[in-house]
C-alpha cells in the first residue's frame, strides 16, 4: 500500500562556484531576470571600495602608442594600446556582480594587471631603426584610427539612412549587469560530485585561465586584441565597404565587439546593430581591463557540445579543467569558437574528431599566428601536434554521469536536497531565499537551478553505493536480485545525533516513483507531494510504543497477556477481536503461557494483543507524540471524503500533536504500525533510539556556498525526548536486540545489531503486501563512533498483491528485509571504516509489577496494580482486525510505475 500524490572551498571573496567543476553538458533553462546572490559579468564601473588595476600614466612610455577614442578611460586620459605580454605586472580587479543574497554588490577577482601596463619587450612589436618616435607615432595613429572611425561610421550610416541619427556615441549605455545562468552542482558530503542541474556553465576566475589558453584565443579571434581599443576599425572599414559593394554581409568584431554583442544580446549582422556593438564594444575598453574583458568574454562564449564558457569547454573536449590545458589543447578550443556547432549541428568543423583536416588547417592557422605575436617560438610552435579531443560520445556520457545522475537513483535524493534549499529564508525578512516571480506573475526557483550554487549534501558517496548495490534488484550482489517482478525495496540510512541522511534509496531512477520518502520539490518538480512513499509499518512501529511503555514505568521485564482477548469493543462477539499475525495461536513465552510473557518477549516476537492494549491503557496520542518527538513528521489516515467513499490522507505531524489526532484519526492501532509512514522517517525514529533519546531532525542539505560565501551551514540541535532516558534507551536498545539474533542477522564484520521487523497483510486473506526492518549499530561520540541507523522496506511496486519468494513462501521481515538491512549496515561501515564499539547494558528501569500478565500457576502471583483497560475505547477506522490494511473504497496504494 503506496501513501502519496502524485509522483575543498575557494578562499572568501572570490567570485567562483567552488568544489569540484562539472562534466559537460547543456540544459538550458531561461530564467528570471538576475536577482541578488547570482554570479554575474562586470557592468558598470567598480564603486568604491573596489580594488581595481590603476590607470596608466598620464604620458605613454617609450615604444607605446596612445588610441585616442571617443571618451577618455576610467582617469579621464586616453585608453592606452599595448602589445600582449607574457609577464605583466600582478594587480587587483573588481569584476562587478548582481550581488549575493546578503545584499553584496561585488564579487572580486584577483587578476594581473593589464597587459597594457607591461614594457614592450614583453611580447609587444619591436620599434625598428628610422621610424618616428614613439610620441610621433602615437599622434600619426590616434588621426588615423578617428579618420578610419569617421569613414566606417559615415559608409555604415549611409547604409541605413535616418536611422543613423538614434546612435551617437553619447547616447549609448553600457546594459546593466549580466547574470549568467551558471549551472548548480549538488555533492556528497565526503567531496564527490553527485548531480549538476541547470546550464553548463561554471564561471572561472582569471587567474585559473593559463596565459596560453588566453594567447590562442587573441590568435584566434583576434589579433589586436590587446592594441586595439574594442574596435578593429580597419576590419570594420573592410566590412562595410565589401557590404556596400555587394559583397556577403561581414562581421569584422573584435574579441570585445564579440563580448559586447552577447552582452547586450544584439542579434543578426545589420549595419545599425554593428555600430552599436562597437560603441559598447569602446566604452567597455575604456571601463575595463583587458584582462577583465578576456575573463568575461571566456565566461560568456558558447564552445558548442553543449558548453557554455571556457571551463565547461575544457571538460567537455579534453576533460580536465581548463587550468591543466596544454598549449595544444588552447589552441584546439580557441579554434572552435569560429564555427561551435557546424553544419546541422552536427559538431564545429574544427573539432579534430569531426573533421581531420579543417581542425588540422584551423590548428596550423592558430599556430602561424601565435609565433607572429611572438606568444610562441617558432621551434616550439613546431613541436605541436594536434591533440584528440574526447569523442561527443564520451562527452555525452560523462555528462551522464553528472546531469543525468538526476536520473539515476541518487536522483530522488537531489529532490529532497533542493526542497530543503527552496525553503531557506533570509534571516533578516524571513523571505525566502531563492524564490522569484516571473513576469506573468507565477513563483519559481529559477535561481536555484541556474544561479551556479555549490550544495552539499549529507549524503555519503560510499555508504549511497552500498545502499543501492544491497536495495536494488537490478544489482547482483542484492538480496533483492532475481526476485519476483512485482517486489521493490526502499533503504534510508541516518547518522544518530545529526539526522543526515547518509544514504538513499528509493528506486532506481530519480524521475519515477519514490518509495522511501515524501518530497514537494519546486525546482525539478512542481511541488506537488511525490508518489508512493507511505506503507504500513507493521511491528516495526512498536518501537515507539515500548518507549512509551517505559516511559510510562513499565519495566522490560514485567508481565503480559499475550493471547488474544476482549478489549473494549474489540470482542470475539463482535468478530474483530485483537489478534496476533499468527491469527490467534498461543504463543510460547518462557513461563510456558502465553497469558504471562514479559515486555521484552512480547516485543521479539511481534505480539499484537499486548500493545494494542498498552495504547489503549496509555492512549494512542501518547504513542504518537512519542513518535513524534523521535522524529517522525507525517502518517496517513484513511479519512471519509463522500458517501461510502475514503481517502488516505497525509497528516502532518509537524503541525498536528498526538492530542489532535490520536482517538480521531489514528487509534489504538497504532500500537502496532496500522498506519502508514515513510521508510525515511522510520530511518530517522531509529537513529533517535541509536542516540540514546536524543533527536535530531532528519535532513539532506549540508551547506550551500554561493561563488566563495557560505550562505548556510547545517545547525545541529539534537533535543531529548521528555521523558526519555538514557537507562530507558539501553533497556530498550537491549530489547530490540534479540530480534536480530531471533532471525540468525549477524554482521560479518561483527558489528552489534539491535532492529525490529515488521509486516503487513493484504486487506483480504492472510499473505503479507509489506515487510520490514529497522534498527542500529552503536553509538559512541566519545569514540568517534556515530553509529548508524537504517530502515528498509520491501512490498509492491504498483498494485497491492501477496509479497512471496519465487518458491511461493510468504516474505516476512527476518527473511529479505532482514539480510537487505543487515548487509547495508555491516557493508556501510566497512566502507567508512566506522570504529566498532558495544550497546550499553540494561538498567532495568521502571516497575515490575504491572503489565496485563495473568499467572499460570498460583507460585507466580498475578499483578493486583493492573490498569483496568477502558471497556469502551473508539474503534479501529477499518473495524477489522490488526492484521488487515486500512479499506478505502478506492486504494490508494495504486501508483504509476517506475
Amino acid at each position: 500500500m503506496h501513501y502519496g500524490g502524485e509522483p575543498g572551498n575557494p578562499p572568501a571573496g572570490r567570485a567562483s562556484v567552488p568544489g569540484p567543476p562539472p562534466q559537460a553538458g547543456r540544459a538550458s533553462v531561461p530564467g528570471p531576470p538576475p536577482q541578488a546572490g547570482r554570479a554575474s559579468v562586470p557592468g558598470p564601473p567598480p564603486q568604491a571600495g573596489r580594488a581595481s588595476v590603476p590607470p596608466p600614466p598620464a604620458e605613454p612610455p617609450t615604444g607605446r602608442a596612445s588610441v585616442g577614442g571617443p571618451a577618455g578611460g576610467p582617469s579621464g586620459g586616453p585608453v592606452r594600446a599595448a602589445a600582449p605580454v607574457t609577464g605583466p605586472v600582478t594587480g587587483s580587479a573588481s569584476v562587478p556582480t548582481s550581488g549575493a543574497a546578503s545584499g553584496s554588490a561585488s564579487a572580486r577577482a584577483s587578476v594581473p594587471a593589464s597587459a597594457r601596463m607591461a614594457p614592450p619587450s614583453a611580447g609587444g612589436p619591436d620599434v625598428p631603426e628610422g621610424r618616428p618616435s614613439p610620441g610621433a607615432r602615437a599622434k600619426k595613429r590616434r588621426r588615423r584610427n578617428i579618420i578610419i572611425a569617421a569613414l566606417a561610421a559615415f559608409i555604415m550610416l549611409t547604409g541605413i539612412g535616418m536611422v543613423a541619427g538614434t546612435y551617437y556615441f553619447d547616447q549609448v549605455e553600457l546594459p546593466e549587469n549580466l547574470a549568467l545562468e551558471q549551472s548548480t552542482s549538488i555533492y556528497y558530503a565526503d567531496g564527490p560530485l553527485m548531480a549538476r542541474i541547470g546550464r553548463n556553465r561554471t564561471i572561472v576566475k582569471f587567474e585559473d585561465i593559463p596565459k596560453h589558453v588566453q594567447q590562442a584565443v587573441v590568435a584566434a579571434e583576434d589579433n589586436t586584441f590587446y592594441t586595439n581599443d574594442g574596435v578593429d576599425y580597419w576590419g570594420v572599414a573592410r566590412a562595410a565597404w565589401n557590404n556596400i559593394k555587394g559583397g556577403e554581409l561581414q562581421g569584422a568584431s573584435t574579441i570585445s565587439q564579440q563580448y559586447a554583442r552577447k552582452w547586450a544580446t544584439l542579434e543578426g549582422v545589420t549595419y545599425g546593430r554593428k555600430v552599436r556593438e562597437a560603441i559598447i564594444a569602446t566604452k567597455l575598453n575604456q571601463q575595463y581591463t583587458k584582462d577583465q574583458i578576456m575573463t568575461m568574454y571566456l565566461n560568456i562564449i558558447y564552445f558548442g557540445r553543449g558548453a557554455d564558457g571556457i571551463q565547461a569547454a575544457s571538460y567537455a573536449y579534453f576533460n580536465k579543467p581548463v587550468k591543466e590545458l596544454t598549449v595544444a589543447e588552447g589552441m584546439v578550443i580557441a579554434g572552435i569558437i569560429k564555427n561551435p556547432n557546424g553544419e546541422k549541428e552536427k559538431g564545429s568543423p574544427f573539432d579534430p574528431t569531426v573533421n581531420q583536416a579543417e581542425a588540422q588547417g584551423r590548428f596550423d592557422y592558430i599556430r602561424k599566428q601565435m609565433v607572429a605575436l611572438k606568444f610562441l617560438p617558432e621551434a616550439e610552435a613546431q613541436q605541436l601536434k594536434l591533440p584528440t579531443p574526447i569523442t561527443q560520445a564520451q562527452n555525452r556520457a560523462n555528462n551522464a554521469a553528472a546531469n543525468t545522475g538526476l536520473n539515476q537513483p541518487e536522483g530522488l535524493a537531489v529532490h529532497h536536497v533542493l526542497q530543503e534549499v527552496a525553503a531557506l529564508t533570509d534571516p533578516a525578512t524571513g523571505a525566502l531565499l531563492y524564490e522569484d516571480v516571473d513576469a506573468q506573475g507565477a513563483k519559481n526557483f529559477d535561481r536555484i537551478r541556474n544561479g551556479g550554487l555549490k550544495i552539499v549534501s549529507t549524503l555519503d558517496s560510499r555508504m549511497q553505493k552500498v545502499a543501492v548495490q544491497e536495495a536494488s534488484t537490478q544489482s547482483k550482489d542484492s538480496n533483492m536480485y532475481n526476485q519476483r517482478d512485482n517486489l521493490q525495496a526502499a533503504l534510508v540510512a541516518v547518522e544518530p545525533g545529526s539526522g543526515g541522511v547518509k544514504a538513499y534509496y528509493g528506486g532506481d531512477k530519480g524521475s519515477g516513483n519514490d518509495y522511501a520518502g515524501y518530497y514537494e520539490d519546486p525546482v525539478l518538480g512542481n511541488g506537488k507531494p511525490s508518489c508512493c512513499g507511505g506503507h504500513p509499518p507493521g511491528s516495526t512501529f512498536k518501537v515507539y510504543t515500548l518507549a512509551t511503555a517505559l516511559m510510562a514505568g513499565y519495566r522490560i521485564d514485567s508481565y503480559w497477556n499475550g493471547v488474544p482477548h476482549d478489549m473494549g469493543s474489540r470482542t470475539a462477539a463482535n468478530k474483530n477481536q485483537v489478534k496476533n499475525a499468527t491469527e490467534g495461536t498461543i504463543p510460547h513465552c518462557k513461563s510456558g503461557s502465553g497469558t504471562w510473557c514479559t515486555l521484552e518477549e512480547v516485543t521479539v516476537d511481534s505480539l499484537n494483543v499486548p500493545f494494542f492494549e498498552i495504547a489503549m491503557m496509555l492512549g494512542p496520542d501518547k504513542v504518537i507524540d512519542t513518535a513524534r518527538a523521535a522524529g517522525l513528521t507525517g502518517m496517513w489516515a484513511t479519512v471519509k471524503v463522500g458517501e461510502n467513499k475514503f481517502e488516505a490522507q497525509r497528516q502532518d505531524l509537524i503541525k498536528l500533536k498526538g492530542a489532535d489526532v490520536g482517538g480521531k484519526l489514528f487509534d489504538n492501532e497504532v500500537g502496532f504500525g496500522q498506519y502508514p509512514i515513510t521508510v525515511l522517517d522510520h530511518a530517522g525514529g531509529m537513529a533517535t533510539f541509536a542516540a540514546r533519546g536524543l533527536a535530531a531532525k532528519t535532513h539532506f542539505l549540508k551547506e550551500v556556498w554561493e561563488g566563495d560565501k557560505r550562505v548556510f551551514a547545517e545547525v545541529l540541535k539534537p533535543q531529548r525526548i521528555t521523558g526519555f532516558t538514557e537507562q530507558m534507551a539501553d533497556d530498550l536498545t537491549t530489547v530490540l536486540q534479540g530480534v536480530p539474533a531471533h532471525y540468525g542477522l549477524k554482521a560479518a564484520h561483527g558489528y552489534q545489531l539491535a532492529g525490529k521487523t515488521g509486516t503487513w497483510q493484504l486487506d483480504k486473506g492472510t499473505d503479507n503486501a509489506h515487510a520490514w526492518m529497522a534498527g542500529y549499530v552503536p553509538y559512541d561520540k566519545a569514540k568517534n563512533s556515530p553509529g548508524l541507523a537504517a530502515a528498509v522496506w520491501v512490498g509492491n511496486k504498483d498494485k497491492e498483491m501477496p509479497i512471496k519468494f519465487k518458491n511461493g513462501e510468504n516474505i516476512i521481515g527476518g527473511k529479505l528485509p532482514g539480510p537487505v538491512w543487515k548487509d547495508f549496515l555491516d557493508g556501510a561501515l566497512t566502507a567508512v571504516k566506522m570504529p566498532k564499539v558495544s550497546f550499553l547494558p540494561s538498567k532495568g528501569v521502571g516497575d515490575k509489577d504491572v503489565g496485563t500478565g495473568i499467572s499460570p500457576t498460583p507460585s507466580i502471583p498475578a499483578n493486583p496494580a493492573n490498569p483496568t483497560p477502558d471497556p469502551n475505547p473508539n474503534p479501529s477506522p477499518s473495524g477489522s482486525g490488526p492484521s488487515k490494511s486500512p479499506k478505502p473504497s478506492a486504494s490508494p496504494s495504486a501508483s504509476k510505475k517506475n
